[in-house]
């Protein structure tokens, strides 16, 4: 069994710390808007962008990492990242007003955006093909929970002690974190020649993912001028891909795409994250809006999916090394299949919490056995200057697939929401429980939302499983890239 030696676990532990807290910050801060709203006195349009600067911030970033990492070297590229993102969360918990916060937003964005794909790097880097699976369950973790402890941990942090604690409480261990990477991740052998910065592909794919992913997320804006936005987006990425197939030292080495065993994970955890992601904006309005309840009741039925992830990443690591991807992702996808259907089925005005709670746990434990095993199977092989382009073309991949689930979830929930009520919002409802017939109609719009992100699953099974059990070894290519410095 290929476990993780001392000095492999040690690295294992600093690079998920670093990825913790940049994929924390994406969700700490929901929790407090209305804070935000009534401390700088401005409506909800402009407060956003506290968390729009942050996620565009990351989304901009996350190209650049593979070309950094070429020119200078992934430990020094990360440990500078964990440094600007360390000032940065300071500078937003001192903010005076609202510019400089949104301001120090972006800029810890753009570092949070390079601190996962370098983290990969180092972390793949610093093992055998053989155990990258056990190295991603502990560097991935992040990247899974993050986003669930987000507002868990910024609801206790508000009610306890201010706003500013949102930012504050990233400062130690980033500190703690860049400490571990002195300490345990020796620096890489300086190369004779430096890879050539590709600043046209960076001046294609960069603006194209922004605007793709603002277009998709941005609620505020006019929808065709946010149809405009995504259309030119989307051009500039194709004009990238384009370009960067032939292109000798690309931005991204996107020929990876071709190779079966990394382009068909990639698409996997494309097409898991868009309906996983999306589907978690159901989950709260269901519990606020049609029950009733709190928001703390909402973040507390977060935690049985997070319990079921977690264990059965552990269990995928281990059993993922005798039966394969193929299988244990299969496996994953099934119970995730089966716990949205399930829900679906049984979702009503009261459906115990506890029910929901058992189902979230079982898909909870699905999504640990899908998307680990995808991203170690995806980056087994790669090596050099394509684990550097790997590494960033995964958290790309999911970032947007992100924004594309949550804005496509958001579209059909909100349409079918408005045939059922007569054009109006959810939240221009009054007390939708008071009426039967127009909280079965609302109750329905959920169930058939989350048939909608169902079929997107099984198309992520099929795929998965039309992919051949015994997997043939990656073709010698000689590589694009240059070597790391």
């Amino acid at each position: 069994m290929n476990r993780l030696s001392g000095q492999e676990l040690r690295v294992a532990t600093v690079v998920a710390l670093g990825g913790l807290l940049a994929v924390l910050d994406t969700t700490i801060v929901v929790v407090a808007v209305p804070q935000f709203m009534t401390t700088f006195d401005a409506p909800l349009t402009t407060i956003q962008w506290i968390t729009t600067a942050y996620a565009l911030g990351m989304v901009a970033a996350m190209p650049l990492a593979a070309m950094f990492a070429q020119r200078w070297g992934a430990r020094r590229v990360y440990l500078a990242a964990l440094l600007v993102f360390t000032a940065a969360s300071a500078a937003a918990g001192a903010a005076g007003d609202l510019g400089w916060l949104i301001a120090a937003r972006a800029v810890q964005g753009l570092a949070g955006g390079l601190i996962n794909p370098l983290g990969m790097t180092l972390g793949f880097g610093a093992v055998s093909p053989e155990r990258r699976a056990r190295m991603t369950v502990i560097t991935g973790l992040p990247l899974l929970v993050g986003p669930i402890l987000g507002p868990l941990l910024g609801g206790v942090l508000l009610d306890s002690l201010s706003w500013r604690a949102l930012f504050f409480i990233t400062v130690p261990p980033a500190l703690l974190a860049m400490a571990g990477v002195l300490r345990w991740i020796p620096a890489a052998a300086p190369t004779a020649e430096r890879s050539p910065m590709d600043i046209t592909g960076a001046l294609l794919l960069v603006p194209g993912v922004v605007a793709v992913a603002y277009g998709l997320s941005e609620e505020t804006t006019a929808m065709p001028v946010r149809a405009v936005i995504v259309l030119a987006g989307l051009a500039s990425v194709a004009a990238f891909v384009r370009r960067s197939w032939r292109h000798h030292a690309p931005l991204l080495n996107v020929r990876l795409l071709r190779d079966r065993t990394f382009g068909r994970n990639t698409a996997i955890l494309a097409l898991y994250s868009a309906p996983y992601f999306g589907s978690m904006l159901l989950m709260p309005t269901y519990i606020q809006v049609i029950r009733g309840d709190s928001a703390l009741i909402s973040a507390l039925m977060m935690v049985p999916g997070a319990i079921g992830m977690g264990a059965s990443i552990q269990i995928a690591a281990r059993v993922l090394e005798r039966f394969g991807s193929r299988a244990v992702v299969g496996t994953g996808l099934g119970l995730a299949i089966t716990s949205v259907g399930l829900t679906a089925l049984v979702l009503g005005p009261d459906t115990p919490y506890a029910l929901l709670a058992i189902l979230a746990a079982l898909q909870g434990a699905g999504t640990g056995a899908i998307t680990m095993p995808t991203i170690a199977s995806a980056g087994r092989d790669l090596d050099g200057p394509d684990l550097a382009s790997g590494s960033a073309i995964l958290p790309l991949t999911s970032t947007v697939a992100n924004a594309v689930g949550t804005a496509a979830v958001s579209a059909l929930f909100t349409g079918l929401i408005a045939l059922a009520t007569g054009g109006r919002s959810l939240a221009a409802l009054d007390d939708p429980a008071a009426d039967a017939a127009l909280l079965a109609e609302i109750v329905s719009a959920y169930r058939v939302t989350l048939a909608g992100t169902l079929v997107v699953m099984v198309v992520a099974l099929v795929v998965r499983l039309r992919t051949p059990p015994a997997q043939a070894a990656r073709k010698a290519e000689p590589s694009t890239l240059r070597s790391a410095a």
